[in-house]
């Protein structure tokens, strides 16, 4: 995929309702040029597929889109095998993906393994107090602790995809840091429409730190919709979201190639950064 597939890649995504941005495509193009993987027949273009990798430890598949006038000749199958063929090249010891339990079988059949399920979650438009009323305890946390906070809780480096969403403006980070030991950040990614929430790591917070960094990014995101994905089985933060006002909309799986793994610190990730969106 080249920049020139963008239009057709946001075509495709469109027909999902998946909400796939020209700038979540360009940020998944400059963390990996040649992560990005158009399946063509004859001079047509019939579907795609991304990938972002994480140092070597891990790598992401993701957008795995046939166009529907041609499913049914194994083009996502085909997509996929060359994305892991891509990513083994690379040597990346850990290959995973998420997706809807619709898809579920669809990736089995190609080796992929349930590591845990997930939510995703909405909150609609509302009224919400001002960011003013929710005073921000501790000192701003500064972007280094963030990082070095999200590669134990992910378990590996992805300073570069976040570096990329702040310095292009696309989204931002609330943060908490009382002590050395306890960190809190949760990363706000906006879009046009909407907001999307994620990461979101607290490690060894006090009691009510989760819960008024959530309020201070609900003060800020109260007039779109706001979309979150969470493990299923971390039940404070899905309480959380759901005292604030989340439903949920969907659900599905997290799959390892060949064997799950045992990679970063599921306690402390509140919320999921979507990685197909980059």
């Amino acid at each position: 995929m080249r920049e020139a597939d963008i239009p057709y890649a946001i075509r495709l995504s469109n027909q999902e309702k998946w909400g796939i941005t020209r700038g979540d495509l360009t940020r998944i193009l400059h963390l990996d040029p040649r992560g990005g993987l158009i399946a063509v027949m004859g001079a047509e273009r019939v579907g795609l597929a991304t990938t972002t990798s994480y140092g070597r430890t891990i790598a992401w598949i993701g957008n795995v889109i046939v166009d529907r006038k041609y499913r049914g000749r194994h083009i996502g199958q085909t997509l996929v095998q060359a994305a892991v063929e891509y990513l083994q090249r690379q040597k990346i010891a850990n290959i995973a993906l998420y997706c809807f339990n619709d898809n579920v079988k669809f990736y089995r059949k190609l080796d992929f393994k349930e590591d845990g399920s997930f939510m995703r979650l909405q909150r609609k438009p509302t009224s919400f107090a001002h960011a003013s009323t929710f005073p921000t305890p501790g000192r701003r946390l500064p972007l280094h602790v963030l990082l070095r906070a999200d590669r134990k809780a992910f378990g590996a480096d992805r300073s570069r995809l976040i570096r990329t969403v702040l310095r292009t403006k696309a989204g931002w980070y609330e943060g908490l840091s009382d002590r050395h030991s306890a960190i809190s950040f949760l990363l706000v990614k906006k879009y046009k429409e909407m907001y999307e929430l994620g990461p979101w790591v607290c490690i060894n917070p006090p009691d009510d730190s989760p819960r008024k960094l959530l309020q201070l990014a609900m003060s800020k995101t109260a007039k779109k919709p706001v979309e979150v994905s969470c493990l299923r089985n971390h039940r404070l933060s899905l309480d959380l979201l759901q005292e604030n006002g989340f439903k949920v909309t969907n659900n599905g799986r997290r799959m390892f190639l060949g064997q799950t793994a045992k990679i970063g610190d599921d306690n402390a990730s509140y919320a999921l950064g979507f990685l197909d969106k980059g």
